[in-house]
């Protein structure tokens, strides 16, 4: 029952993600491009105007009973700051390397398997002296994982609903641009809003206390062959490796399937960037995935340090680069 509902999660989210190539590297760096582009930006925030109530509406029912992710802000701050950079490098994120490989992006396996090492670095290598030292730090409020309504109480309650009223006006005044084969940001939008919410339902029944993520899933997996790995389940790899299959079928029937392989420096790209995303993640505890779209409908305090750590690496790293062409063009002219 728990692999069935596991291979459902998958399969949607990774239909989803490729029908609307929601990539939260293009999402961020969208916003320094010139000229902008915004319709992942605006697709992310609808799926939280519509996540957000679902979720904590769903927990105050007591359908669900979610494990919160910590406020360790140390390593939210430097973790998410270097899977920033990540995602810069690679022109991905974690989650876009999977759905990628999925419409026939070959070199997001090299990405994948550099993601790999670095968690396994982070979780049972060297930088596990790092990730404990940093995670010593964590906040919590009365015992339980700080959020905004555990830790602000009435004040982030009214912080949260001002942010999504104008959340709400902005949107209803953005233009529906159109995206060729792939969905415009509304259906996006709505669509990752809603099934990223159901997963919830889905993951409870199949005993779960977490519907996605990525960070420590490959260091599990060696702990598992290596016979170390004691309780823990397999809902989150099992939803993970579905949603390639996922993104294949949707790009078959969409027509965006395109089998290719990349120049040499795409994989030095990928590899690079893959191996940064790994231990980023593995330090915060969460990738664009966990924390972004799982851990901030939670109103995880770490979830949402992590994924503004994220977008200012995304930041550092393109005026980094900027930086460093404009440098080099101005060397070459004066040589």
């Amino acid at each position: 029952m728990t692999a069935a509902l596991a291979i459902i999660a998958g399969l949607g989210i990774g239909w989803i993600f490729e029908r609307g190539d929601f990539c939260f590297h293009s999402t961020w760096r969208g916003l320094v491009r010139q000229p902008r582009q915004l319709d992942l930006l605006r697709a992310y925030l609808l799926a939280l105007l519509i996540g957000i109530p679902l979720v904590q509406g769903m927990i105050f029912l007591g359908w669900i009973e979610p494990w919160i992710p910590p406020f360790a802000w140390p390593a939210n701050i430097l973790g998410g700051l270097i899977f920033g950079v990540g995602m810069v490098v690679a022109s991905s994120c974690v989650t876009g390397l999977f759905y990628k490989t999925g419409h026939g992006m070959v070199g997001a396996l090299i990405g994948l398997a550099a993601w790999a090492i670095g968690d396994i670095l982070v979780y049972l290598g060297p930088l596990s002296i790092l990730r404990d030292a940093l995670h010593a730090a964590t906040v919590s409020v009365d015992g339980q994982s700080a959020t905004l309504l555990n830790g602000f109480g009435t004040t982030g309650a009214l912080l949260l609903l001002i942010a999504g009223v104008v959340t709400a006006v902005y949107l209803w005044r953005a233009p529906r641009n159109d995206r060729g084969k792939l969905w415009k940001w509304p259906l996006l939008g709505v669509a990752t809003g809603l099934f990223m919410s159901l997963a919830w339902l889905l993951a409870r029944a199949g005993g779960s206390n977490y519907t996605y993520g990525t960070s420590g899933v490959p260091s599990a997996l060696v702990q598992a062959v290596m016979g170390q790995l004691e309780g823990g389940s397999m809902w989150i790899p099992i939803t993970l490796l579905f949603l390639i299959p996922g993104a294949f079928f949707a790009s078959r029937f969409a027509g965006t399937f395109w089998l290719r392989g990349e120049t040499g420096r795409r994989y030095a790209e990928l590899a690079g960037g893959g191996l940064l995303m790994g231990i980023g993640a593995g330090i915060a505890g969460g990738c664009n995935l966990g924390h972004s779209l799982v851990g901030v409908p939670l109103l995880s305090i770490g979830s949402i340090t992590t994924t503004l750590s994220m977008i200012a690496g995304v930041f550092l790293a393109v005026a980094a680069g900027r930086l460093l062409s404009t440098r080099r063009d101005r060397l070459a002219v004066e040589g």
